[in-house]
């Protein structure tokens, strides 16, 4: 009887997180404007839209630090970091995704941002070859793992293009995309939080030299079911900004729309999503994949109506997808710069384009 009036509680709270979702991009698909900004509260007529206030305080169904743990009846999930790190001013990028199931995965990238070189290898396994706890933070692979509490979790990853070896501690609050951690994705639904401020140190090795690094990463945990199918495209951008906001942006193409919004983490831990104008009007660059003959943007102008903010995000080089999943997928270390919140800031991001960006 417990168990069934805890599945029944769990549905409600899963279909509350639904229904605000569902409004918020109702709202950016009509409109464009934030679903968190009052409207109509400057001059009569003149629909200016006054600054964005902070999300409401939805139930959150994202529990830390459990939830860094497996979750064995989800469809999908991974544990994806990417970083931006320097050694005595040599910069790199870096991308590890590992991902569980029946085929689990291991995509990993280093970006030397110096020499404008990317190095990338995606292997796969059997499921016998990998290891998910179901208790904490424990993901093994032959070439990837990472593991402990979250203030000194370990990433290490070594393939033939290369070696990291990196200590991340959580560094402020966590991120919980869409407010609650849960959101519609795809035709069924995801789990979904950000740790977006991990403090970062070890060593990266590229062409057999070992760099002593340091710097800042961002870790993406999402597990649920969906239905792939009804995927077009998408561009993901994880934005690192100076003034310590962090912005976790989406364009999502599927089911026959377009869904582009964000999730807006402050310093003080509270949340705010705002409706993004279209950044597929905004995407310029193009390069076309020599490998897969994918097309993608390499250069984003972002506007935030509610934030006040005119961003441009460059990827730098401009050939960063990772060969094996979908096909090829853009993992591109990237630079910011622009106004946000009316003042001049600059950032570092990550950007993601799943999809052909013709």
């Amino acid at each position: 009887m417990r168990d069934e009036e805890d599945m029944q509680k769990q549905k409600r709270r899963s279909t509350v997180a639904i229904l605000v979702f569902g409004a918020v991009l109702a709202v950016a698909a009509s409109s464009a404007v934030p679903a968190t900004a009052k409207t109509g509260s400057g001059p009569a007529g003149t629909g200016r839209v006054a600054a964005a206030t902070a999300a409401p305080a939805f139930p959150t169904f994202v529990h830390l630090p459990a939830d860094q743990a497996a979750h064995p009846n989800a469809a999908q999930e991974w544990w994806y970091v990417v970083g931006h790190v320097n050694s005595h001013g040599h910069r790199f990028g870096y991308e590890v995704t590992i991902g569980s199931g029946k085929a689990p995965q291991v995509m990993f990238a280093i970006t030397d941002k110096t020499t404008a070189t990317f190095y990338t290898e995606t292997k796969s396994y059997s499921p016998d070859q990998a290891g998910f706890s179901t208790t904490g933070l424990d993901v093994r692979t032959p070439s990837a793992t990472l593991s402990g509490p979250m203030d000194a979790m370990r990433l290490h990853a070594e393939l033939p293009v290369g070696e990291i070896d990196l200590t991340l501690s959580a560094r402020g609050p966590a991120l919980y995309n869409n407010g609650t951690g849960l959101m519609p994705f795809l035709g069924g639904t995801s789990y979904y939080y950000s740790l977006p401020s991990l403090a970062t140190q070890g060593t990266l090795k590229v062409n057999d030299h070992t760099y002593p690094v340091t710097g800042e990463s961002w870790l993406d945990r999402q597990w649920g079911t969906w239905d792939w199918s009804t995927m077009k495209k998408w561009t993901w951008m994880a934005l690192q900004l100076s003034n310590g906001d962090r912005v976790n942006l989406w364009d999502l193409f599927a089911e026959g729309s377009e869904f582009p919004y964000a999730t807006v983490l402050r310093r003080d831990g509270t949340h705010e999503i705002v409706a993004v104008k279209p950044l597929a009007d905004g995407t310029s660059g193009f390069w076309t994949s020599p490998t897969t003959g994918k097309r993608y943007g390499t250069r984003w102008s972002v506007n935030i109506p509610a934030l006040d903010a005119g961003l441009t995000v460059v990827a730098q080089p401009r050939g960063q997808e990772l060969q094996g999943a979908f096909g090829g997928v853009y993992e591109g270390a990237s630079s910011v710069t622009g106004r946000y919140r009316g003042k001049s800031i600059i950032g570092q991001a990550y950007v993601e384009q799943n999809g052909n960006w013709r």
